[in-house]
């Protein structure tokens, strides 16, 4: 396992300790210590859906869905030179609308747009990328193929989404998740609100 991928772990054990105390962290956190540097990328993702299905019994509701909302945040933080690219894409175009058009036409890869009116819909194709994945998160992509999450992880997704959106557009945005493939989809499909 790489140290990125350490330190997303310990980031997302640092939210359920702020979103949901340091017993629930104990519980949720569970068998942690055990991942290496050099574990495989399967051993991660499965140890991650672990985790998650004991944030989903251990937390109060909503609590797990904030601290992947937490953990979303961070990661737009972590990659702010996508939003940055996109920024630069979006201050090209005189206006929103011609922006968003072009983002339609030429999507970034493994990615596409459509929208209807007022709707943007961020669809993402993990399998279909050139090295195809499960998830394009690092912690997920070795997650096998017959195996399905709790929807509660994709709340990272959402927030990224929601971040990167709002960032770009300079406005907040409303997302909501559709489908995804670590919960059984074949792609990942989120409604923007614009």
């Amino acid at each position: 396992m790489a140290d990125r991928s350490l330190g997303m772990i310990e980031q997302f054990g640092h939210e359920v300790e702020v979103a949901a105390g340091e017993s629930v962290r104990e519980r949720v956190m569970t068998g942690a210590d055990s991942l290496r540097p050099k574990a495989k990328p399967e051993a991660i993702a499965l140890w991650l859906r672990e985790a998650i299905d004991r944030l989903d019994a251990a937390a109060p509701p909503g609590v797990a869905a904030k601290v992947m909302e937490g953990c979303g945040a961070a990661c737009s933080g972590v990659n702010h030179n996508i939003v940055e690219r996109a920024k630069a894409r979006r201050a090209k175009h005189a206006t929103e609308e011609s922006f968003l058009t072009a983002e339609m036409r030429k999507p970034q890869n493994g990615t596409r747009l459509e929208r209807d009116g007022a709707t943007l819909y961020q669809i993402y194709a993990p399998a279909a990328f050139s090295h195809p994945m499960r998830c394009f998160c690092g912690l997920m992509r070795g997650l096998p193929a017959e195996v399905a999450v709790s929807p509660t992880y994709c709340q990272c997704s959402r927030a990224f989404v929601r971040a990167f959106w709002s960032e770009v557009l300079g406005r907040p945005v409303g997302v909501e998740v559709l489908e995804t493939a670590i919960t059984g989809s074949t792609e990942c499909r989120f409604k923007i609100e614009l």
